[in-house]
């Protein structure tokens, strides 16, 4: 989207704005020749030589908004929007030329939109603040000079921009709800494939003891066991590859760290199927132990970020109330003293009040049935 090209003093307006009254005099360093040698470096594209120039112009001439507002313009060229918002605000706040203030403004809007435009695919809200704020800027240039027209379109363009990025939000805050429903899953699942593993672990020193003591059956319990061990096998492979398809690039660490886990927890399943099949359930416990130990790993790799996050809000909250908490300790006193400040204040007056009215009645007393207005009537 096209984005209007920003304001800018040329030389010869310079002059008649600010310099052609207070200079007569072209010499080489007279703020009127700084600032013309200034803005045909900007024309050149050297923008380090126009800085320098107005630089010097400014030390002669520290209050002239045209300087400022130039140098405004160069910083923006250069990419350094920040610096040029705090230029063109300086000119707004100096100059008492309003067409010349609302071009400030106007800038000071191209500023924030050009710094939305960087933070967009990095930080969508932070871009939305920005162009928001150039929107506000915007508004305000054309509140000093409606005939502005490059700042109505430019207000046009920036809210067409703000309801995409609040779109493409939206898209994303739905994108992160289904990406968390599905880990909420998985998670569930390793909590679910963890128990079973711990109870075909159990059933494997079962077996073991009965065939240590030789009680005939043992070896059925090892063939139904060795169903449920690779059942297990299938379901943990499952898990991995839905976490796997969950990030198609960037993966975050934790989710890096149950991988290996998964990976892990899979080669003790393996193990421990084989030598269930070779009945030699005692053998298999090793595997099982491991494979458990994994998946609770991988549970926990899953889950500790979202518990961190959730302590650290714990404890922000509670921060914040301990510091409410101090605040209305320390406000305490202070509103007593405005209290008891607050009560001598009414009992004067009511005194006043009271000592007018006898006064009043009084002077009536005095005047007989005639009545005399009063500047104030307590």
């Amino acid at each position: 989207m096209k984005i209007y090209k920003l304001s800018m003093i040329s030389a010869a307006v310079a002059m008649t704005l600010v310099f052609s009254a207070a200079f007569s005099n072209l010499a080489a360093d007279s703020p009127r020749n700084l600032v013309s040698k200034g803005n045909e470096s900007f024309r050149k594209g050297d923008y380090k030589g126009a800085v320098g120039y107005y630089e010097k112009a400014s030390v002669k001439e520290p209050e002239s908004s045209v300087i400022l507002f130039n140098t405004g313009d160069v910083l923006y060229r250069k990419g350094d929007f920040k610096g040029a918002a705090e230029y063109f605000e300086k000119t707004a706040s100096k100059t008492r030329e309003l067409a010349l203030e609302a071009r400030a403004w106007y800038n000071m809007g191209n500023c924030a939109f050009r710094d939305g435009q960087r933070q967009t695919d990095s930080d969508l809200k932070k871009a939305l603040e920005q162009y928001k704020e150039s929107v506000r800027l915007y508004g305000t240039a054309l509140g000093r000079d409606s005939t502005l027209t490059d700042a109505a379109l430019n207000m046009e363009v920036a809210r067409l921009v703000i309801k995409d990025i609040l779109d493409r939000i939206k898209q994303q805050e739905e994108k992160m709800k289904q990406q968390q429903e599905k880990m909420r899953e998985i998670v569930d699942s390793l909590v679910s494939l963890a128990d079973r593993q711990d109870k075909a672990l159990q059933e494997s020193k079962k077996l073991s003891a009965e065939k240590s003591k030789g009680v005939s059956g043992w070896k059925d319990g090892t063939g139904k066991l060795g169903k449920k061990q690779e059942e297990i096998k299938r379901g943990t492979s499952d898990v991995k590859d839905k976490l796997k398809e969950m990030f198609d690039k960037k993966i975050p660490p934790p989710v890096q760290q149950a991988q290996a886990h998964i990976d892990s927890s899979l080669t003790g399943q393996g193990n421990a199927a084989e030598r269930i099949s070779d009945f030699e359930p005692e053998n298999a416990v090793v595997g099982q132990k491991e494979s458990s130990e994994q998946l609770k790993k991988a549970i926990a790799s899953l889950t500790e970020n979202k518990d961190n996050q959730k302590q650290k809000k714990k404890d922000q909250n509670k921060g914040n109330k301990q510091k409410n908490k101090d605040n209305k300790q320390q406000e305490q006193p202070k509103k007593q003293a405005e209290k008891a400040s607050e009560k001598k204040e009414n009992e004067t007056a009511e005194k006043i009040i009271s000592e007018e009215k006898k006064n009043r009645e009084k002077r009536e007393q005095q005047a007989g049935s005639g009545y005399r207005s009063v500047e104030k009537d307590w």
